[in-house]
């Protein structure tokens, strides 16, 4: 007799396919795809009409077309986080309703063959989603010069997510009874994340402030030099000692490191200097990189550097200030998620181990 833990190929791919097949008989799976790809289609085509009319020359069509890459990089995650809760939080449970549950119980196949079969059919599923999208993404990132590791990060960290989220929604279904119960729970987690977190360290700025004597750089006309050529008096950066009032949101950035968006930000390359300050570099600014930039700004608010007020040119101004810190936070967020998946998935296989020794009431075995 197999144990609970035995890992056979052949019986995950049994489970796989069982679960896929049961997709494809269903119409709304149909349905669902064809939906999925007509409004993709429809994005993609408002999107490069879009650039087209608004774009004058070569250079502005790269900017409108890498901005609307990130922006459809967004919704194409966020969709993706509506659409597989509702594809994954019901697998356990939908079967234990349906009495075929305990027929998969009762073969050799082990509880973990069975779970793990289930998520990588749900997995697979997103994955089916997230192709369906990318004759949507690459004309915007062809047209962005978005570089193919932007573009595959961008994937991998949204496919990351995808099993995350799948394998939560499966560990919701095998603690809970009702198909609906499980479906919820796994919208409320992912709204939790995705929003009120963030509303929350946002709201946080108003109670994390601190009064600190900082370095700050001003620019300052010398009027008693001689007018310049452009009627201006010269301009010379000014250092002073002065105190303000910090907002410490570094303080409360756990609060956001498993935020799905910010994750899918923090992989997008740096901004160059020379598009932090509003000149055309050969890599132009998009919505991803500009949110991660000011995100890390955001979660430094001691560093020197955001409290310099003078230009590069100008006499006397700061040349050793450095950057805020660019270390990567998504690791920690997918940290999170890749806790909060594992622990779902593990109590998933310990909730189908038989003999089971207590059932919530009401619980359908066969």
């Amino acid at each position: 007799m197999n144990g609970a833990l035995s890992l056979r190929p052949r019986g995950i791919w049994l489970v796989m396919s069982l679960e896929l097949r049961q997709r494809i008989r269903s119409k709304r799976w149909y349905i669902a795809l064809g939906v999925w790809t007509v409004i993709l289609a429809g994005m993609g085509a408002i999107v490069l009409a879009a650039a087209s009319m608004v774009a004058t020359d070569v250079g502005s069509v790269r900017v409108t077309a890498a901005a609307m890459f990130s922006l459809l990089a967004i919704m194409v995650l966020m969709a993706m986080l509506v659409v597989l809760p509702a594809l994954s939080a019901g697998a356990i449970n939908g079967d234990r309703t349906a009495g075929t549950l305990a027929t998969l119980q009762a073969t050799l196949l082990s509880p973990l063959e069975i779970v793990l079969g289930k998520l990588l059919a749900g997995w697979m599923t997103g994955l089916a989603f997230l192709a369906l999208a990318l004759p949507s993404l690459l004309p915007t990132a062809l047209l962005g010069g978005i570089s193919p590791f932007y573009l595959l990060r961008v994937l991998a960290m949204i496919a990351a997510l995808a099993l995350c989220v799948t394998a939560i929604g499966l560990g919701l279904s095998a603690v809970t009874n009702r198909q609906l119960g499980s479906v919820v729970l796994t919208y409320v987690l992912v709204a939790v994340v995705t929003g009120m977190l963030p509303a929350v360290w946002l709201s946080s700025a108003a109670f994390l402030q601190q009064e600190k004597e900082v370095t700050i750089w001003t620019e300052e006309y010398d009027h008693r030099a001689d007018v310049t050529e452009t009627g201006w008096a010269p301009r010379f950066c000014m250092k002073q000692r002065e105190t303000r009032t910090v907002i410490r949101l570094d303080v409360s950035q756990p609060l956001i490191w498993g935020n799905p968006v910010v994750m899918l930000a923090d992989v997008s390359p740096q901004l160059s200097e020379a598009s932090t300050t509003g000149q055309m570099a050969d890599d132009p600014p998009d919505l991803l990189r500009l949110l991660s930039f000011g995100v890390r700004y955001a979660t430094s608010p001691m560093h020197p550097s955001n409290f310099n007020y003078c230009a590069d040119d100008t006499p006397g101004a700061p040349r050793d200030l450095g950057e805020p810190s660019s270390i990567p936070r998504w690791p920690l967020g997918l940290m999170m998620w890749v806790s909060a998946g594992g622990g779902a998935f593990a109590t998933a296989v310990w909730r189908l181990s038989v003999p089971i020794k207590r059932l919530g009431k009401g619980t359908r075995i066969a």
